[in-house]
């Protein structure tokens, strides 16, 4: 993801749900270009859009904006030197 779509993924993120024209107003991008990032976003499976016309992440975009998650220690692994 660009900078301008992972921006896009983190305001739908927080709001849950959003359509283009607050999106771009959280941006500060016009409403057409928010609505042209997000159609790429819905074809590459980051977004997808309900049938009252609000974005939505999926869980392939949830996975690309939170860190990766470890249970227990992480070991340190000493390099040969």
């Amino acid at each position: 993801m660009k900078g301008i779509e992972l921006q896009i993924v983190k305001v739908v993120t927080n709001l849950r749900e959003a359509d283009s024209e607050s999106i771009a107003r959280r941006i500060g991008v016009s409403a057409e270009y928010a609505a042209r990032v997000c159609a790429g976003l819905l074809k590459d499976d980051y977004l997808v859009v309900g049938s009252d016309g609000q974005y939505r992440v999926t869980p392939k975009a949830q996975r690309a904006i939170n860190p990766v998650k470890t249970r227990g220690p992480i070991p340190i692994l000493k390099g040969g030197g």
